[in-house]
């Protein structure tokens, strides 16, 4: 995994309830994990331009996606 690497991690999910529980999780093997969530429904243009926006704002990196 990634985040036991040290690498900092965005998960972009519809679900941001179920996204805690797996933000819990590689935090509970990994407690230095630097996690974040956001939102994004690719069904909906609007959720795609929010979720851009809000990454932008971070003025982080991408440097892999998957």
């Amino acid at each position: 995994m990634l985040a036991k690497r040290g690498v900092r991690v965005v998960i972009a999910a519809r679900d941001l309830k179920k996204a805690k529980e797996v933000k819990k999780n590689i935090q509970k093997e990994t407690p230095k994990a630097e996690v974040i969530l956001l939102e994004i429904d690719l069904g909906s243009f609007g959720s795609v331009q929010r979720f851009c926006s809000e990454f932008l704002a971070l003025e982080l990196p991408l440097n892999i996606l998957m």
